[in-house]
């Protein structure tokens, strides 16, 4: 009888660890996320990004599925974004293989889904650093308004990292306003995303343990380096640290003093100092390649060296650019030498070289002008349409007396709608959003969703014009 009742005490006792175990099992397994997809292994011992659209990793391709418009009327609660992140999830693809799809207007076989949260959308950013990937996806959280009351705020963003199978995942910030400016930077051997959110420039110190920190607050403008592309030929790790900002000067007891001071500090740390202030004047940040910084005032352009030390007068004719404001500046460069700078002013795209000499430049496809530039390589200028993609070399590009040049653009792809200012390109292949098409098949037209889907089209390749739909549609008769 004893031993009967020491067994079932025994049994007892099993049940109780057995349950305490399965506890503390399943909160590390809420904690830790389980791994969708297998995991690989990056071989690139440098940051890896492509633009804000994808990031290739070894033939591994990250990637927002599908477009979410969170700025859309309908997306308005936590339902919203759990539908669009059916659709927008972090997808990957293995294009180490032939693509396995019934054609090139049908989803590959083998879309993973790495994390089911909405990445592709209006504030996409992701690059990889070591075993890593990093990606922006819309807060979820509710934020204060200016009426004090909560509400969503999904233009907001929560910056996340996981493993490259989706484990680990970690929320690494929560902005509480939307960022206008980001990029990741290498400095002294260490890695920071630097953003600005509103008004808070912010620098989140990359690791085992990311730390982060507010630089400035009541900042109006950043200048900071783009992120490193090594498919980009102009495209440079090297750069002197100091992180360029902007802030309104006011004075308490005299409001006759105003204007805006633009000041300095090393992404490293330490105290800011003044660069320079106009009296009465509004200085505009509109764009920094390497170490220059380009700043308008009024209707000028000026272009400061940051490598000069002290204060200097912003406003001096020695740092007058353009007399026109500018906007979108892109370095034109070789890998041995810099050329000179691509920007729009007065609705015009303009080229103006290291000597100083600028020009008008046209591009046309087929006697329709194309006025966006998407990006630059080198020195080949890639455009953009709401339905086609088109490059133009320059390189042979002279400029006399200011006048105006055309070019008559290589046609890369034509779609039906492609989503403008979201992409990324690996040095074969520029990634991009766009709608499906309508394809024929068995004299039946195939479903189109509305929706915009992640293709890509290789670039100088022999197949002109030709793309490859890459995302998993909603729509069933697309599938491969």
């Amino acid at each position: 009888m004893a031993i009967i009742c020491i067994i079932k005490r025994l049994g007892e006792i099993m049940k109780k660890i057995t349950k305490l175990l399965c506890g503390i099992l399943g909160v590390a397994f809420l904690a830790t996320g389980c791994a969708t997809v297998g995991n690989i292994k990056n071989s690139d011992n440098e940051l890896i990004y492509n633009g804000n659209a994808a990031v290739m990793v070894d033939g591994y391709l990250y990637y927002g599925n599908s477009f979410a418009d969170i700025t859309a009327d309908t997306f308005k609660n936590l339902n919203d974004y759990k539908n669009s992140a059916k659709l927008s999830y972090l997808a990957r693809l293995n294009t180490n293989i032939e693509l396995a799809a019934t054609s090139n207007n049908y989803s590959p076989k083998k879309v993973e889904k790495v994390a089911e949260e909405v990445v592709g959308q209006n504030n996409q950013f992701m690059f990889v650093l070591g075993q890593y990937v990093y990606y922006t996806t819309p807060k979820k959280e509710q934020s204060t308004n200016s009426d004090n009351k909560l509400e969503y705020q999904f233009s907001y963003s929560t910056l996340c990292r996981s493993k490259l199978n989706g484990d680990d995942r970690k929320e690494l910030y929560k902005t509480e306003a939307e960022i206008t400016k980001i990029e990741v930077l290498k400095y002294s051997g260490k890695y920071y995303i630097v953003f600005l959110a509103g008004e808070n420039l912010v620098k989140i110190e990359l690791g085992n343990k990311c730390k982060s920190s507010t630089i400035a607050t009541g900042v109006s403008g950043v200048a900071i380096p783009k992120t490193y592309e090594k498919n980009k030929e102009q495209s440079s790790l090297d750069w002197n640290g100091m992180i360029y900002y902007t802030t309104a000067r006011s004075v308490e007891d005299n409001t006759d003093i105003s204007g805006t001071v633009m000041s300095k500090v090393s992404v490293y740390g330490g105290d800011s100092s003044q660069v320079g202030f106009i009296q009465g004047k509004t200085i505009s940040i509109v764009g920094r390649e390497r170490d220059v910084v380009f700043y308008t005032i009024g209707s000028k352009t000026y272009k400061l060296d940051t490598n000069k030390a002290g204060q200097v007068a912003l406003d001096s004719t020695s740092y007058e650019f353009y007399n026109a404001a500018a906007s979108n500046i892109y370095l034109v460069a070789s890998s041995a030498r810099e050329l000179g700078y691509i920007f729009t002013a007065n609705s015009n795209i303009v080229y103006k070289n290291v000597a100083g000499d600028s020009a008008v430049l046209k591009f046309e496809s087929e006697g329709t002008s194309i006025a966006n530039i998407a990006f630059v390589n080198g020195r080949t200028v890639y455009l953009e349409s709401v339905t086609g993609l088109y490059s133009a070399d320059i390189s042979n590009l002279t400029i006399t007396n200011g006048e105006q040049k055309t070019f008559e653009c290589e046609k890369i792809v034509t779609m039906t709608a492609i989503h403008e200012g979201l992409y990324s390109f690996d040095g074969k292949y520029i990634y991009f959003y766009a709608q499906l098409e309508n394809v024929k098949d068995d004299e039946t037209i195939t479903e189109t969703d509305g929706n915009y889907y992640l293709y890509r089209t290789r670039v100088g390749g022999s197949d002109k014009y030709s793309y490859e739909l890459l995302g998993l549609t909603q729509t069933a008769e697309r599938h491969s």
